[in-house]
């Protein structure tokens, strides 16, 4: 009897869940900005999303941060952002809530761990197809 036991606990299937995270989940730094500008993103686990803009090209170190949420269905990405922390010499000077869109009509693409984002801005005159190109980034 305990050989038909250990035997059929041999053919157990494994129940593990597949990993089910976008293809664009995790940080990622943006490439070709000006100096003294850096842009992270980060799609984190339970959709949660973060923007973090940092501005050295003044006599302050001004860091700008967005939080929201993300939803990925196929190769869109839909932002919404939900609140926005600046902080000056690492001393917080305004935290705002907001509600408003990032990536417009988003599409991405990731390979060999480069994101491109396409989407539309809205500059004063007219809609722009605009692309932007990240790194994965890695400490």
């Amino acid at each position: 009897m305990a050989v038909i036991l250990i035997g059929t606990s041999a053919c157990k299937k494994n129940n593990a869940q597949p990993d089910t995270k976008p293809p664009l989940y995790g940080d990622w730094k943006e490439l070709n900005l000006n100096a003294g500008l850096e842009r992270i993103v980060s799609f984190g686990s339970n959709d949660s999303f973060k923007l973090t803009v940092v501005n050295s090209t003044v006599p302050s170190i001004v860091i700008s941060t967005y939080t929201g949420t993300y939803i990925v269905k196929n190769d869109n990405v839909e932002v919404k952002v939900n609140q926005e922390v600046v902080t000056k010499d690492k001393v917080v000077i305004s935290t705002t809530a907001v509600n408003s869109s990032l990536f417009d009509k988003g599409t991405y693409k990731v390979e060999n761990n480069v994101l491109t984002l396409k989407y539309i801005t809205y500059p004063a005159d007219a809609p722009v197809n605009t692309e932007a190109t990240f790194k994965r980034f890695i400490e």
